[in-house]
């Protein structure tokens, strides 16, 4: 006669797995490993490699024994990144990545070694997720390219409320919000415009751009990010360049051109600007990360193509947070790279 098998004998069964997962689940760095600068040694680094985030556990959050044990005896995957698009982290330092492939945003909270990710339930019109960012307070706004709309969450993305742009927008693509005048800035790449919201009411408070190539024209624009002085800058893909505006959104000033060599794009996507307003620009063709003074002269580049530590598959957005840390969307290699902006670039 054979033996019931008791759920208590399950459970033994599965926390011996669970204990032995977690010594192997570890991101465990060797200490003699060395890691990535730019430029290299034995020059000073301006920018080194930090670390990589694809799961919760590579951002030191560490579930309880009892939360993995009952996801392993359910079967349940872990939560894992698998295609990075549009960043943001808030000043609490929240990390958001969209996920163009799983249709949802995840959110890595290191400070309170939490996870989650939403929608938690399917959501009608969530299609194409592909650029984030947040007013600081709990909403969270995330553009959809497919649905031609941007969805707003409370609750750090735990709450839906509403959905904007309906008949407004053609593809909603980079997004920024500018706190001080509580205004959500959306790139509409297929208008070539730069809308302005007001995200108490959600109406349009003005329109800037317009087709073409002149200087203070766009021509397919992908991303937006706001500097310390003020002042916006656009990725203007197909005219190989950066728009500088200024704090009223008015032009002041582009450089870029097409070409192969430094300083020129190839497939300019992401634009972040750190504490000392050098501008970072993100080519997805050249899988590596160009930075420019105010001036638009060409400091330093850092990564090149390939899968290791400081290397890049199709990179397409950036994040530089309040410490000056670099956040790099690695699409293809379904990861975050984090690197440390250290010193002023000569």
């Amino acid at each position: 006669m054979k033996r019931p098998v008791c759920k208590f004998q399950i459970l033994s069964v599965a926390l011996l797995i669970a204990g032995c997962a977690s010594s192997t689940d570890d991101n465990v760095r060797p200490e003699n490993s060395v890691l990535p600068q730019w430029p290299p040694a034995p020059q000073a680094a301006r920018i080194s490699y930090l670390y990589s985030v694809t799961t919760p556990a590579d951002a030191e959050i560490r579930g309880g024994w009892l939360s993995k044990t009952w996801s392993l005896i359910k079967g349940k995957k872990p939560d894992r990144i698998a295609r990075p698009q549009g960043l943001h982290v808030d000043p609490d330092g929240r990390l958001y990545v969209v996920d163009t492939r799983q249709k949802r945003v995840h959110v890595f909270d290191s400070r309170r070694s939490r996870y989650h990710s939403f929608p938690n339930k399917p959501l009608a019109e969530f299609e194409y997720p592909i650029g984030v960012t947040a007013d600081g307070h709990g909403r969270v706004f995330v553009s959809d390219a497919a649905t031609k709309l941007v969805h707003v969450f409370d609750s750090f993305g735990k709450k839906y409320v509403a959905s904007i742009g309906r008949g407004q927008l053609l593809r909603p693509t980079g997004l920024a919000f500018r706190p001080e005048s509580d205004e959500l800035l959306v790139v509409d790449t297929l208008a070539s415009e730069l809308l302005v919201f007001d995200s108490s009411d959600f109406s349009i408070k003005a329109r800037v751009g317009r087709n073409g190539d002149e200087d203070d024209a766009l021509h397919y624009p992908t991303s937006v990010a706001l500097a310390p002085d003020g002042n916006a800058y656009v990725t203007d893909s197909l005219n190989f360049r950066v728009q500088i505006l200024n704090p009223d959104l008015g032009f002041l000033d582009n450089f870029g051109e097409a070409g192969d060599g430094p300083g020129s794009f190839s497939r300019p996507k992401g634009v972040a600007v750190d504490s000392e307003n050098n501008i970072y620009v993100v080519d997805a063709l050249f899988d590596n990360v160009q930075i420019f003074n105010k001036n638009g002269d060409l400091l330093l580049a850092f990564g090149t193509a390939g899968h290791a530590a400081g290397e890049f598959w199709l990179p397409n957005d950036i994040f530089i947070d309040g410490d000056d840390r670099i956040y790099v969307s690695d699409s293809y290699n379904s990861r975050v790279q984090v690197f440390q902006y250290r010193q002023a670039i000569q």
